[in-house]
């Protein structure tokens, strides 16, 4: 009901703080299908959240704010330009990577993106990169056009 009313107030500026919790599947999904109508170029709608999963659909752009700090802050689409997100058998890939995973088929990795292709972001994935090693993943997104 809440976030109906501020979706009706149709303000310039709407702050969500973890509006998917405690909603289900079906809830959800209609969530990110109210979410994806109210967008427009005169609307800015920031969601704090940990459920980036329930959201990604809708996300255009990253910021990740640690005690006040912003350690990061992307576009989704110089996010997908600049890393790779994806599973490696490949020790020498894997030892460059930003962030490793093990995972019961390879390591899941988040590295430099030298093919130039975009790669699908792995919102969790980056996150935990992020945080475990920011400075040198940021490093890829300096002096971007």
């Amino acid at each position: 009901m809440l976030i109906s009313f501020a979706l009706a107030c149709n303000t310039a500026i709407l702050l969500m703080d973890e509006p998917s919790n405690g909603l289900d599947i079906m809830s959800k999904s209609q969530f990110r299908k109210v979410i994806a109508g109210a967008i427009d170029e005169n609307k800015c709608i920031i969601i704090s959240t940990h459920q980036v999963k329930d959201l990604e659909s809708l996300i255009d752009r990253i910021t990740i704010i640690d005690e006040g700090k912003i350690l990061f802050d992307q576009t989704i689409e110089t996010i997908s330009s600049k890393l790779s997100f994806k599973v490696s058998f490949d020790d020498e890939e894997t030892k460059a990577a930003f962030y490793k995973e093990e995972a019961l088929k390879g390591n899941v990795i988040v590295g430099k993106n030298d093919t130039g292709e975009d790669s699908k972001i792995d919102l969790e994935l980056l996150y935990k990169a992020i945080v475990t090693n920011g400075d040198d993943v940021n490093t890829v997104f300096k002096n971007q056009p």
